[in-house]
C-alpha cells in the first residue's frame, strides 16, 4: 500500500515538473517569437519555428520527466547495495567495479553519437512540417492544385518521411545495441565474481552462502548502473531539445524600445523622413540560421541601399501617394513609419517625435494599416474587427463598415458579423477582404 501511494505521488510530482516545464517554455518562446522583428518572418521557415515550440520542447521535457524519478532511485538501489557488499566482502566489491569503466567510457561516445542523430531526426522533422504548413493552408493547396502538382508534392513528402523513418530506426538500434552490449559486459563481471570467488571458498576465505549473496548483489549493481547509463544518454539526446529551443529564446531582438520611451498621446498625424537611408538587415542579424532554408542561409547578403538620403513631409490630413517602379521602396517607407524595420541613418518623425522615442504599443495604436493583401484569422467577421481595438462596441463596428462600404455585404452573410470568414478570409473576396481591412 506504501509503495502504490509512492509512485503515485511519485507520478504527480513527475507530471506536475514536467508538465509546468513544458508551459514555461512553450510560453517563453511564444513571448519570444511575438518580439522578434518583422524580417525574422521573412526567412523564416513557419513548421521549422512551430517545431520548436511543439517536438522540441516535449523533448526538453521528457528528459526531466522520465530521468528524474529513474535516476533517484538507481542512486539509492546502488548505494546501499555497494554498503552491503563492502560490508559482506570488501574484495569482491572491488573486483565487480572492474568493469565500472566500460559503463562510463562507451557512454560518452555513444551519448554524441546520438546527440547527432537526434539533432539530425530534429531537423528532418521540421522540414517534413514545413512541406505541410505550407501545403496544407488554402493559399497553398490553392497552388498545387492549379499547377497539377499532386502527385509531386505526395512523392516529396513521402521522402522526407521515409528518412524521418530511417533515421529514427538508426537512433532505436544504435542504443538498443549499445545496451545489449552493457548486458555482456555484466554478465562477464558476474562470471569474474563466480571465478574468483569460487577460489575463495575452496582456500576457506569465504563461504558459499556469501559466494551466493555477493553474486546475487552483482546482479543489483549492475542493474542500477545500466538506468544511470540510460539516464545519462536520454539527458544527451534532451540537451539537443534544449539547444534548439534556446536557440531562439536567446535570438537578439532588433526593435527595441529604448529606455525612457513616451507613448504617444492623441497624434495629429505628421510624418516626417529626415535624411532617410535604409538597408534591409543581413540574415545572420536577424534571423536564425537552422530555422532557414538551405538556400536561403548558403545565398549572400545584398548590402544594397533601398532608399538613401530620402526626406520628405506629410502634413496632417494631406493624402500623399508613392509612386514608383516595383522595389523601389513603397512599401519600405510605409514599413519604417510603422517601424517594423529602423532606419539605417536619418530619422522618421511622428508629430516631430522620432518613433525610435515613443512606445512600440503607442505607435502601433496611432497607425492604421490597409495591406495589400491584408490577413484575417480563421474566426468570426466580429473577432478580425475588433483585433485592432477590442473595447470596441457593435456601434463603432458597424459604423466603421459603413465607412467602408462593406456592412450591408456583412449583414447578408448567413451569420452576419458572427461568420466565420475562413483561413486568412478565403471565403470573403478579394475586394471584400480589403474592405474589411480599411473597417478594421
Amino acid at each position: 500500500l506504501l509503495d502504490a501511494g509512492f509512485q503515485i505521488v511519485q507520478r504527480w510530482l513527475s507530471s506536475l515538473i514536467g508538465e509546468g516545464l513544458i508551459y514555461d517554455l512553450r510560453v517563453a518562446l511564444f513571448a519570444k517569437v511575438q518580439s522578434m522583428p518583422i524580417a525574422f518572418f521573412t526567412r523564416t521557415q513557419t513548421g521549422s519555428l512551430i517545431s520548436r515550440l511543439n517536438n522540441d520542447v516535449v523533448g526538453a521535457q521528457t528528459a526531466v520527466t522520465g530521468t528524474l524519478g529513474s535516476v533517484v532511485s538507481n542512486v539509492v538501489v546502488l548505494a546501499t547495495t555497494l554498503i552491503a557488499m563492502v560490508a559482506l566482502e570488501w574484495r569482491l566489491t572491488v573486483l565487480s567495479l572492474i568493469v565500472l569503466p566500460a559503463f562510463i567510457i562507451p557512454a560518452r561516445r555513444v551519448g554524441v553519437r546520438l546527440q547527432d542523430i537526434s539533432r539530425e531526426q530534429m531537423g528532418l522533422n521540421a522540414e517534413m512540417n514545413t512541406q505541410m504548413t505550407e501545403r496544407f493552408n488554402v493559399a497553398g493547396a490553392l497552388l498545387v492544385k492549379l499547377f497539377g502538382r499532386g502527385p509531386e508534392e505526395v512523392g516529396s513528402f513521402s521522402s522526407r518521411a521515409s528518412r524521418v523513418r530511417d533515421i529514427g530506426v538508426k537512433s532505436a538500434m544504435y542504443g538498443r545495441v549499445f545496451f545489449v552490449a552493457l548486458g555482456l559486459v555484466g554478465a562477464l563481471g558476474a562470471v569474474a565474481i563466480y571465478g574468483v570467488g569460487a577460489f575463495m571458498v575452496v582456500d576457506g576465505g569465504i563461504s558459499v552462502g556469501t559466494l551466493v549473496a555477493m553474486a546475487a548483489f552483482v546482479q543489483r549493481i549492475y542493474q542500477p548502473l545500466t538506468g544511470l547509463t540510460n539516464a545519462r544518454l536520454e539527458v544527451l539526446t534532451a540537451l539537443v531539445s534544449f539547444e534548439r529551443v534556446f536557440e531562439v529564446l536567446d535570438a537578439p531582438v532588433a526593435i527595441t524600445e529604448r529606455p525612457g520611451a513616451f507613448e504617444l498621446v492623441a497624434p495629429q498625424g505628421r510624418v516626417e523622413f529626415r535624411n532617410v537611408t535604409f538597408r534591409y538587415p543581413r540574415g545572420k542579424d536577424v534571423s536564425i540560421a537552422s530555422l532557414e532554408s538551405a538556400q536561403s542561409h548558403a545565398a549572400p547578403d545584398a548590402a544594397v541601399d533601398v532608399l538613401r538620403d530620402v526626406s520628405f513631409v506629410i502634413e496632417p490630413g494631406q493624402t500623399a501617394a508613392l509612386v514608383g517602379t516595383s522595389g523601389s521602396g513603397k512599401t519600405t517607407i510605409a514599413m519604417l513609419v510603422a517601424r517594423l524595420y529602423d532606419a539605417t541613418s536619418g530619422t522618421v518623425l511622428i508629430d516631430g517625435h522620432d518613433v525610435r522615442d515613443v512606445t512600440l504599443r503607442s505607435l502601433q495604436d496611432a497607425i492604421g494599416v490597409v495591406a495589400q493583401d491584408p490577413h484575417m484569422f480563421h474566426e468570426s467577421v466580429r473577432s478580425n474587427l475588433l483585433y485592432a481595438r477590442p473595447s470596441a462596441t457593435d456601434t463603432e463596428l458597424h459604423a466603421a463598415c459603413r465607412a467602408a462600404h462593406i456592412h450591408d455585404v456583412l449583414m447578408s452573410l448567413p451569420d452576419g458579423y458572427d461568420t466565420v470568414v475562413g483561413e486568412r478570409g478565403y471565403r470573403l473576396s478579394g475586394g471584400e477582404k480589403q474592405r474589411l481591412a480599411i473597417a478594421r
